[in-house]
């Protein structure tokens, strides 16, 4: 059948437009509810000088074939022509678009999944034919409001079940279905609105009541903040102002102290942004549920309002106790937390050791077979016992390691061409030709040539170089080192003179390490002591 002949068919002959509401004279005719009113109305109306009882006696004729209808006859509603008509306009007037067609060009949705709530073209909706699991699925012609439609039938929620507390359609009463017969109170959906606007009340004063709290929570949360970054920034100041009386190593210790602070207020003001972003969230469903709420009590339609308190994205906020908990764990702040100053103090206690110094013993057993040490350990130089290769390093390591606590030495590097000192994880032996201190992920070093007088801090793949015309030509290099911060600091022992800083992550013990090498063959004897510095005597 044409587009054409449909519609011809589907007009009422009285009002010259689809059908409304069909219902069928007994002739057999069919016009709109509404024509067949105006009918009746208008033979009422041509009738005044006749009493009301005859007037509802007298009959009308049919628009079409004129045969007599009497307006006592209760007219039934034609149930298959109105079928007819409601697909008919759904083909015509969703102009709903297939869900999974891509691109621009969608195909118009032949059909509809209720469970999958996806609209399909007559091509993709081929697996909901053909699959045995999607073939259980409940396929409708595609509607606007699929909300309305029960998932196992596809048809319209028209009952609710007090007991489980779910819309039904008319097809989950049968007794096939058996799933709300036995004990259950089925009622209409209609006569539930009453029980969904007064449970929505209860959920509305339970969604303030908790706007309440996330406000004073943020309030609370706001005030935590700025105690604790005020004082952070208190002993910043006390911690800086003590630095500043003590020269070279409390200004290593500040610029440490410096960057302690700062990663305690950057993680604290992480942490408040962090639980006010929550609480924000919080308040935003809050505020959204509480405007869904507030509309519902004003809606009609039960199912509408039912859906809105069902709302499976809003049961924490629902759930008073939920939401505090919620609420409670966001602005939950730990002041006990250790803080920078509580860090330094162990330096203040241990500040006369510190400074007393570290009486370093080398290990022979590290040194390289071509270096020699003195009786007290505390002296290496190169042998020329087998010949020397230029650029290469010939290291021992300190005897004691380092696992905690602040601890400084210094080296006599007056006499030497090319050297350098650092810390290492392991106690190496020295069979082999070349150590590689600073050069892998074991070792920190500071080298220096004074060929290209030019200095290079290493670790790893991590190389900078300077010269020495900033920081001077060094004959006494110092070494501080803060185990618990991985603070190094290389600095000139006798100018005083800050030379490199490396910020390390420590995991384990570390060695002090020394290294010498020769620039040329011809160099003359050379030789590295290390000195206590804070001790008149000398440790050679």
């Amino acid at each position: 059948m044409s587009s054409i002949s449909l519609d011809e068919e589907l007009i009422c002959a009285v009002c010259r437009d689809i059908f409304s509401e069909p219902v069928t004279l007994p002739c057999g005719h069919n016009y709109c509810e509404q024509c067949v009113n105006k009918l009746k109305r208008s033979l009422r109306e041509s009738e005044d000088d006749e009493d009301e009882e005859r007037v509802l006696t007298r009959y009308y004729t049919c628009p079409l074939c004129l045969s007599p209808c009497d307006s006592r006859v209760e007219l039934k509603k034609n149930t298959v022509l109105n079928n007819i008509i409601e697909k008919y306009h759904s083909k015509r007037d969703t102009g709903i678009e297939c869900s999974v067609c891509k691109g621009e060009q969608k195909l118009t949705a032949e059909k509809m999944c209720v469970n999958c709530e996806e609209y399909y073209c007559t091509l993709h909706v081929m697996p909901h034919l053909e699959n045995n699991t999607l073939r259980q699925h409940v396929l409708v012609n595609p509607v606007a409001n699929s909300s309305r439609l029960c998932k196992e039938h596809g048809k319209e929620l028209e009952l609710f079940c007090r007991t489980d507390g779910t819309a039904l359609c008319v097809y989950c009463m049968l007794p096939s279905e058996a799933k709300h017969l036995q004990g259950h109170n089925v009622v209409k959906l209609s006569d539930s609105l009453d029980t969904f606007k007064e449970d929505c009340r209860v959920k509305l004063d339970n969604i303030k009541a908790n706007l309440s709290e996330v406000q004073a929570g943020l309030s609370k949360l706001e005030e935590n903040s700025s105690t604790t970054k005020e004082g952070l920034e208190n002993e910043q100041r006390e911690c800086t102002v003590v630095l500043n009386r003590i020269r070279l190593f409390l200004d290593f210790e500040e610029k440490a102290q410096q960057k302690r602070f700062s990663v305690d207020l950057m993680q604290d003001g992480r942490s408040m942004r962090q639980k006010a972003e929550r609480l924000d969230r919080l308040r935003s469903r809050l505020l959204q549920a509480q405007e869904a709420l507030i509309q519902a009590r004003s809606f009609h339609d039960p199912l509408i309002v039912l859906q809105t308190i069902k709302n499976t994205d809003w049961t924490d906020l629902f759930d008073k106790q939920a939401c505090a908990n919620q609420i409670s764990e966001a602005i939950e702040w730990n002041n006990a937390k250790p803080t920078a100053m509580s860090k330094i103090s162990s330096m203040f206690q241990t500040i006369r050791k510190t400074f007393a110094g570290d009486n370093i013993v080398l290990n022979p057993a590290s040194a390289h077979h071509r270096l020699k040490l003195n009786p007290e350990r505390n002296t290496v130089w190169l042998t020329e016992n087998g010949g020397l290769c230029s650029e290469e390093l010939y290291c021992v390591m300190g005897e004691a390691s380092f696992s905690c606590g602040v601890h400084h030495w210094e080296v006599d590097v007056a006499s030497v061409h090319s050297w350098a000192v650092g810390v290492s994880y392991s106690c190496q032996q020295g069979s082999g030709l070349f150590c590689a201190l600073g050069r892998n992920d074991l070792s920190w070093s500071l080298h220096y040539s004074r060929n290209r007088r030019q200095f290079c801090a290493q670790h790893d793949w991590l190389q900078f170089s300077f010269s020495d015309s900033v920081t001077g030509l060094p004959t006494r290099v110092g070494v501080f080192l803060d185990v618990e911060t991985g603070f190094l600091s290389f600095y000139d022992a006798i100018r005083m003179k800050h030379l490199y800083t490396f910020y390390c992550n420590l995991q384990a013990p570390v060695y002090p390490a020394f290294c010498l090498s020769v620039e040329n063959t011809t160099e003359a004897f050379q030789r590295m002591r290390v000195i206590n510095p804070m001790s008149d005597r000398r440790l050679i």
